[in-house]
């Protein structure tokens, strides 16, 4: 709520979990979201503490979609072109979550799957 105190219209999902559970919890009616992964629980030891909100999915006629980028194959390059120039305008921010040194790589690789990273996660070697 103190985040998006008027509602969430549309969300990317690729984290799934608790974080995404919570999300769909604030969704508005007639939302969007688009699910691409769960990497949250891809390496889970215990089951959920949270259930899926499938009322909310109903109750609030959310519209979900699954995809994999490979669909979108033959518009990368262009989407790549778009990207940039509005990255370039500031339409669109993003983060990187940055790890010095080429033998802290499996440590980056391993904080994919802990939740260690915020944004794309780089190695700098």
């Amino acid at each position: 709520k103190e985040a998006a105190p008027k509602g969430i219209d549309c969300y990317f999902d690729n984290v799934g979990g608790d974080f995404s559970c919570t999300v769909l919890m604030n969704m508005n009616q007639f939302g969007r979201v688009a699910n691409c992964g769960s990497i949250s629980t891809y390496n889970v030891k215990e089951p959920a503490k949270v259930p899926f909100p499938f009322l909310a999915v109903i109750g609030l006629s959310l519209k979900l979609t699954g995809f994999i980028v490979t669909v979108w194959a033959k518009e990368w390059p262009q989407g790549m072109l778009q990207m940039a120039q509005w990255i370039s305008e500031g339409k669109i921010k993003y983060r990187e979550h940055v790890t010095e040194g080429f033998e802290n790589m499996p440590k980056a690789f391993i904080g994919l799957f802990a939740g260690e990273n915020t944004g794309k996660a780089v190695v700098k070697t």
